[in-house]
């Protein structure tokens, strides 16, 4: 009853911050607490979480037949025709506090806040937002599988790999290879960045071709029952590995590996960006490595926390995230080392267990 536990859970959040309902709309937050997977588009779809008593779910009558887990909510169904913003308005508070969810279009709030002027609306970030840091144990064996299909994928597309392919080519065979796993959506489109591409972290793959001595960085990810992977490798193709290829590999591995051996609870997010900052601005690359160390992932791909060097807060117990420090050349080429890691109790378990050692496919 892992719904039930997460409504209870949001109910006592709503308690402490004194806040009087919770407006849950997006499709991951609607499957977080009721376990279905219900995209209306424009169509109205919520669920109202109150401090106490069961939670209501306003939605079309079509989605009816969709909805797992029935018997925790009382239902509202509503028909084309009707104002279904109303009937959302007539099931919250007269006054108070509404938390709203955070990805709720500007538009439907407006014309509810036109209809309820005495509610004060906030957004979600300290209800949904906190609840969806800590995975429960459902949730980590969905991402330890996610994880581990994301291994074999990268071990074959990297066995696929060879000069002459172009990046397109590379992208659609990881789109068969998830597809062979049962997985038909990805966390995002893979980037696969050959030679210069590579020194653009998020490069959209073309019909670059693949050529002998080219780094390769390639970073991919699958949802599997909703939950998803990420994972990024480098390799080289062909014999010849430039001493500088070497060198900045060996500090982003280093920095990737450092800084997750620092994930524990109590430690704070921020010394995780700059235990693998430090390694590489000591070396020289600090202005080659433009992004996060991190973030956090579940059911979105990108999600809280985001291991940055502003975020104070503290690692916990439960809490999914990625560590993926780069370094990258313009105009030569690009390294990036990702695993994924859940904090334990006293340390981390990475989802991800294929070699971080350089490849090089002869």
């Amino acid at each position: 009853m892992e719904y039930q536990q997460r409504i209870q859970k949001a109910q006592q959040l709503l308690e402490e911050q004194n806040i009087d309902a919770l407006i849950v709309t997006s499709p991951p937050n609607f499957f977080y607490f009721s376990g279905t997977w219900l995209d209306s588009h424009e169509r109205l779809q919520a669920i109202v979480i109150k401090k106490s008593g069961p939670p209501i779910m306003v939605i079309h009558e079509m989605a009816k037949e969709e909805i797992r887990n029935l018997s925790l909510f009382e239902s509202i169904f509503w028909k084309d025709g009707e104002h279904s913003i109303e009937i959302l308005n007539s099931n919250l508070p007269k006054s108070g506090i509404v938390s709203i969810d955070n990805q709720w279009p500007s538009q439907n709030l407006i014309q509810l806040m036109r209809l309820n002027p005495n509610i004060h609306f906030v957004e979600s970030t300290n209800v949904i937002g906190k609840l969806r840091l800590y995975k429960d144990q459902l949730e980590i064996e969905l991402l330890r599988k996610s994880g581990s299909i994301a291994d074999d994928v990268m071990e074959k597309a990297i066995a696929f790999i060879e000069p002459g392919k172009t990046e397109i080519e590379v992208v659609n065979e990881i789109k068969r290879l998830f597809k062979t796993h049962n997985v038909e959506t990805l966390s995002f489109p893979p980037i696969v960045g050959a030679g210069k591409n590579g020194a653009i972290p998020h490069h959209q793959a073309d019909e670059t071709i693949i050529s002998e001595g080219d780094m390769v960085v390639i970073d991919l990810g699958g949802i599997k029952d909703h939950y998803c992977s990420d994972m990024t490798r480098t390799i080289v193709v062909g014999k010849k590995v430039s001493d500088e290829m070497k060198e900045i590999y060996n500090i982003v591995k280093l920095a990737q590996e450092e800084a997750v051996k620092a994930v524990k609870p109590g430690v704070p997010i921020k010394e995780i960006d700059k235990k693998a900052r430090d390694i590489i601005t000591k070396a020289g690359y600090g202005k080659q490595f433009t992004h996060r160390t991190g973030h956090g992932i579940g059911i979105e791909v990108h999600e809280e926390p985001f291991i940055t060097n502003k975020n104070m807060q503290l690692l916990e117990e439960g809490m999914v995230i990625s560590i993926e420090p780069g370094i990258y050349i313009d105009g030569k080429f690009g390294v990036r080392i990702e695993n994924i890691v859940l904090v334990t109790k006293d340390g981390c378990e990475s989802f991800n267990h294929y070699t971080r050692e350089l490849i090089c496919k002869c």
